[in-house]
């Protein structure tokens, strides 16, 4: 008889049970979920969704009158920081960066701006990449100048006036480097300028960044430039995205940063598989930071199939020489 009577009240808690499991099912996108269980396969052609513009030229006469490019920026202290490469008007322009900051990516429109004078690197110092570096305490500004791969520190990422002069990393064979690190070594990603089309890496110790890298290594072949590296929390592989010459992102993924790199996905962030969800802006997707989940060296974001990407765009048309181009920076998303 108690055998039957635990049966009956196991059959009569069975609805309550199934109920329980479909409340526990109805969890809502982007739901504050265990990330490790969440998808471990990158979408190779994802849909792209552009927001308005969310950063455009200087007033005229200023160091970014003609275009704003190459963006990195973090978000810290309750606000966005953005660094970029500006360029001028006129016969000669120059390529310099400059800073701005508000409290949303969309304030950034009308945020004051800084030229970044403090650095002290001459008429050509740009492509900058942001990140705090907790093992010397310091934020670091990575970018190319005259000096070839450079850096400058800072205590402060919201006092431009606050860095240090530039100084080089000790090479200089490429251009776009990109920093990130494993937490032994720091990794420089960059664009060879030997004609190659090559995407090149170096290596040195997190005690000894920025200084006494390796030899460079060739990791991606048949490519071209901008290559940015992130740390995918919700499958713990790292992605390379490198812009193509025709404008437009590839996608690259390797287990581990020391290690091979294979491609996901020829264009997967091009005009092809763009919609605009207000003006549409540009005819190509060039130079992008995603939009990161934290501020250090390790680079890291969330879900790479539900990632933010500033990026820097133009309508298509024929702007003769590269530094007539009137690159404005905007957001797009693989996500609704």
């Amino acid at each position: 008889m108690k055998r039957l009577k635990y049966v009956t009240a196991a059959l009569l808690l069975l609805p309550l049970l199934s109920q329980c499991s479909k409340k526990l099912a109805e969890v809502a996108p982007g739901a504050n979920i265990d990330k490790r269980t969440a998808k471990v396969e990158a979408i190779p052609n994802p849909t792209w969704y552009a927001e308005a513009r969310c950063f455009l030229d200087g007033s005229a006469g200023a160091f970014d009158d003609l275009a704003v490019k190459d963006p990195s920026i973090v978000y810290s202290g309750g606000r966005y920081h953005l660094f970029y490469t500006g360029r001028d008007k006129g016969t000669g322009g120059l390529w310099r960066m400059g800073y701005a900051a508000a409290s949303s990516i969309a304030n950034l429109k009308t945020a004051s701006r800084t030229y970044m004078s403090a650095l002290n690197a001459g008429s050509y110092f740009c492509a900058p990449q942001v990140f705090w570096f907790p093992a010397k305490g310091k934020w670091f500004l990575i970018y190319q100048s005259g000096q070839g791969a450079s850096f400058s520190t800072s205590t402060d990422v919201g006092n431009p006036a606050l860095w240090t002069p530039v100084r080089s990393m000790g090479f200089g064979d490429g251009i776009d480097f990109w920093c990130i690190s494993d937490g032994t070594y720091v990794y420089c990603f960059y664009s060879a300028q030997d004609g190659s089309r090559t995407i090149k890496r170096r290596r040195t110790t997190v005690a000894n960044f920025p200084y006494n890298w390796e030899a460079p290594t060739v990791v991606a072949t048949n490519t071209f430039e901008a290559v940015h590296v992130y740390r995918n929390k919700a499958d713990g592989k790292y992605y390379m995205i490198v812009e193509d010459i025709n404008r437009y992102q590839e996608l690259w993924t390797a287990t581990s940063l020391g290690g091979s790199w294979t491609q996901v996905a020829e264009k997967w962030a091009s005009r092809d598989n763009l919609r605009f969800l207000s003006e549409a802006w540009t005819g190509q997707v060039s130079h992008v930071e995603a939009i990161r989940s934290g501020t250090d060296d390790r680079m890291e974001i969330e879900n790479i199939d539900r990632c933010q990407l500033l990026i820097q765009g133009v309508p298509n048309g024929d702007y003769g020489d590269y530094g007539n181009i009137p690159y404005d920076l905007g957001v797009i998303r693989n996500y609704q």
